[in-house]
């Protein structure tokens, strides 16, 4: 009997791997028909961070905490993207650039990975809440095929938040273990938070922003086991601190020496009307944060569950489909947002990133609607919704890959022959520039008659430039320094060592023509690089074994009953 079972299992385990494989894929091709890609500005900048580490990988480097290459036309070369935006789970973006010759074949794979961990992070919330497989399905679909995530995927290319929202739902299952009293929920709990450091900060702080309601919750209703979770909760904080050493690290080492151009603040809320159209017409346009909608089968959704729960008595799923409705509504411009622009909020910017929580909670309420309403529920009208979100949010996508190019959109065709022109020569942000450089007009100008200014050469690790002069003079390089930096120059041969001022690099030419090389020295972060990522590998293991180990566990149990 228990190899029936075990047989079972086995079958079962390989169909829902073919339907997440199934699922990833149609997620991902429409994304890339006619062999191209829409590209946003988000996308240009993110695709060229990551080539900036793709090609210090390729010459066995480690990374640059500063990026000389691929950098948009519009910041300079040194800008400090790679610490201020966290790249370490980007590589999932990174390794398929080194496999692959056809960057196109590559973005692919990249996204196709990405929805391949979105699926099976949500399975794995949803599959800890209810055994039912159907409920489960039908909230990875809510989950995963949603306009607004297709919005962050494939029309932001929102790539950052996007690893973030893959990540999301497992910090939801470590606290929900670490309530049960589960002794690893610590584990998954400090894997996800460390991610999402490494991922997105934005996203992190609402992780942590969730922890702390969950502390607040255990003081005021549920002192049961107290201590017991509050260890747990201190222990997924030490494992998050090792894995996201490395760019805690340079965030605050540049943070604290260097005053910075932050992105733009605002709260923008969404406009009922502009919800409602994008809504009926089905669009996941990016422009107009105001607008962005889940998707006309989704939004119902969250109008159902949360009336129903006026009419119901369950507990199960009514506080997550209150949630739903009352926190999706409670971002539109009817709220008074103005009042505190100037707030902590503002950091937030859209205020439809915060859809992220509305889906996750309708995804577990309507799994749970389904698992303790299952006799009044028909099997083929569940199949049916699922099949219907699935055909919108996918029809949306193929109409905006398609059609969404023009004025005002700031969107582009990338196929693999244009990939690396456009990526280099795009304007995108000048994001993370120390404020108030001070610059000479006159010698940054690279069509001035008496200096011409070019790069002959530029790697991760270095950037050569010739400059043409009538005459010695002082003269400024377009090269942004940080302080708690160290530079080396090269000017015609003769080295100079500097450190960072938050200024462009200033050097003395010589009459003709002249070559300087500045490279960015190494600093203690690279060892908090291997750290980091010795901590992940090792933490990865050890919940392998734990998973073996268990599974062995009931195995034996089966045997013996």
């Amino acid at each position: 009997m228990f190899q029936l079972i075990k047989i079972k299992q086995k079958y079962n385990y390989i169909f829902e791997f073919l339907i997440l494989i199934c699922m990833s894929f149609i997620s991902t091709y429409f994304a890339f028909s006619g062999h191209f890609f829409n590209i946003s500005q988000d996308g240009v900048y993110h695709l060229g961070r990551f080539l900036n580490v793709a090609d210090s990988f390729r010459n066995l480097n480690f990374p640059e905490v500063v990026n000389l290459t691929h950098v948009s036309t519009n910041s300079y070369p040194g800008v400090a993207i790679n610490s201020f935006y966290p790249w370490l789970t980007g590589i999932i973006f990174i390794i398929p650039n080194l496999l692959f010759s056809n960057p196109i074949w590559a973005l692919f794979l990249s996204f196709f990975i990405l929805n391949i961990f979105t699926i099976i992070s949500i399975n794995s919330l949803l599959s800890y809440l209810t055994s039912n497989r159907l409920a489960v399905f039908t909230g990875i679909v809510i989950y995963q095929f949603n306009n607004y995530h297709f919005i962050d995927l494939y029309s932001r290319v929102a790539i950052g938040e996007s690893i973030a929202y893959a990540f999301f739902p497992i910090v939801f299952l470590g606290i929900i273990k670490i309530n049960r009293s589960d002794k690893f929920g610590f584990l998954l709990l400090g894997l996800s938070m460390g991610l999402l450091v490494n991922t997105h900060i934005l996203t992190f702080l609402y992780a942590v922003f969730i922890v702390i309601l969950f502390i607040i919750y255990l003081f005021l209703f549920d002192r049961k086991y107290l201590l017991d979770k509050l260890i747990q909760i201190i222990k997924s904080s030490i494992v998050a601190i090792f894995l996201g050493m490395y760019t805690i690290y340079n965030l605050v080492h540049m943070i604290t020496n260097n005053h910075i151009e932050e992105p733009f603040k605002a709260i923008i809320a969404l406009s009922p009307s502009g919800v409602f159209m994008s809504t009926i017409n089905n669009e996941i346009g990016e422009q107009g944060a105001q607008n962005w909608s889940m998707g006309l089968p989704v939004t119902l959704l969250v109008i159902f569950l949360g009336t129903y729960c006026l009419v119901t008595k369950s507990n199960y799923w009514k506080v997550y489909g209150s949630f739903s409705i009352l926190f999706y509504f409670s971002l539109f411009t009817w709220i008074p947002y103005d009042l505190i622009k100037d707030s902590l909020l503002a950091n937030v910017q859209f205020l439809g990133r915060l859809l992220i929580f509305v889906l996750i909670s309708l995804s577990i309420g309507v799994s749970y609607l389904i698992t303790f309403r299952k006799k009044n529920i028909k099997v083929s009208l569940i199949f049916g919704l699922n099949v219907v979100i699935i055909i919108f949010s996918l029809s949306a996508l193929y109409n905006y890959h398609y059609n969404y190019f023009g004025p005002g959109t700031f969107h582009s065709k990338i196929n693999s022959e244009n990939y690396y022109g456009m990526i280099n020569n795009t304007g995108t942000f000048a994001d993370y520039l120390p404020k108030n450089i001070e610059k000479d007009n006159s010698n940054t100008k690279q069509n001035d008659n008496k200096k011409i200014l070019k790069i002959v050469n530029s790697s991760p690790k270095e950037i050569t430039y010739s400059a043409y002069s009538a005459k010695n003079v002082d003269y400024q390089i377009p090269f942004i320094t940080y302080r708690g930096l160290n530079y080396v120059i090269s000017s015609n041969g003769q080295k100079v060592y500097m450190s960072g001022n938050g200024k462009f690099i200033k050097v003395r030419l010589h009459r003709g023509q002249n070559k300087i090389i500045i490279k960015v020295r190494h600093n203690n972060s690279v060892y908090l690089l291997v750290v980091s990522m010795i901590s992940f590998i090792i933490l990865v293991i050890y919940m392998v074994f734990i998973k073996f180990k268990l599974m062995h566990e009931q195995s034996l149990i089966h045997r013996l009953t």
